[in-house]
């Protein structure tokens, strides 16, 4: 349908600036060497979780159905750019 186009970019273009915003927080906090990178993790995993749980209030859904959705997309997150980053460390073939 054309008239959700327009709505799905904008969404997109939200969705890009966030996560962006957050990134650059991330890096700037691993950069400062204040924050182990495991507990910073576990930090995000957390606000993600309280998030949801708003949202899933917020909205009347089930906490539990919109928190196991939130961890779907956290796992196929991480298996993406698992693969992303190993084909990155990984030599070209042929290139030894």
């Amino acid at each position: 349908m054309a008239g959700e186009e327009p709505e799905q970019e904008e969404l997109e273009a939200q969705m890009a600036a966030a996560t962006e915003a957050i990134c650059a927080t991330v890096l700037r906090l691993l950069q400062e060497g204040q924050v182990h990178p495991q507990l910073l993790v576990l930090a995000l995993t957390r606000v993600a979780g309280e998030l949801g749980a708003s949202a899933a209030l917020a909205s009347g859904q089930e906490v539990e159905k919109l928190l196991g959705e939130l961890a779907e997309v956290l796992q196929q997150a991480g298996r993406d750019h698992h693969e992303v980053l190993q084909a990155e460390l990984l030599p070209v073939a042929g290139s030894a």
